[in-house]
């Protein structure tokens, strides 16, 4: 029916319903802005923050761990680098890092008994450290950060 208008009453939708899309004009001081903040984010993701040994090829971190904390709370290595983690747990349970398990098995400690874990840091970002106690439910107890050198 060529020429033919429907007649739509006030709130009535016509089908099938028109869809548009405008793009909004961006200038360039809001792009600039966006490329600003992103440099300066992944420049503080790359170098801030790296542990003074971060060049070296094998490193030692010690914690001591008790039924809900570790301290320090924070164990800060780089990836590749060989770390050999010394715990002195004042507390039993068992100890447990985190998307390292293939690197750093699960591991039974006892009050008093030092423990030493040797594994390659093979895996950079956060990793929660928890401890299983004995009668309570499984605490996060610390932080493994391993960092890109």
């Amino acid at each position: 029916m060529q020429g033919s208008r429907q007649i739509r009453r006030p709130g009535e939708l016509s089908y099938p319903p028109t869809v548009s899309f405008h793009r909004r004009p961006q200038g360039r001081g809001r792009s600039a802005i966006l490329v600003a903040a992103s440099a300066l984010l992944a420049t503080a993701c790359v170098d801030a923050g790296l542990p003074p040994d971060c060049d070296e090829a094998a490193v030692t971190r010690e914690a001591t761990v008790t039924v809900n904390a570790m301290s320090p709370g924070t164990l800060e290595v780089c990836r590749a680098q060989e770390v050999t983690l010394v715990v002195d747990p004042d507390t039993d349970g068992v100890f447990h890092i985190h998307g390292y398990d293939n690197a750093v098995a699960a591991t039974t400690i006892e009050a008093g008994v030092e423990l030493r874990l040797e594994f390659v840091a093979g895996r950079s970002g956060q990793f929660p450290i928890e401890l299983h106690p004995a009668d309570d439910p499984t605490v996060d107890i610390g932080i493994l950060t391993v960092h890109e050198p």
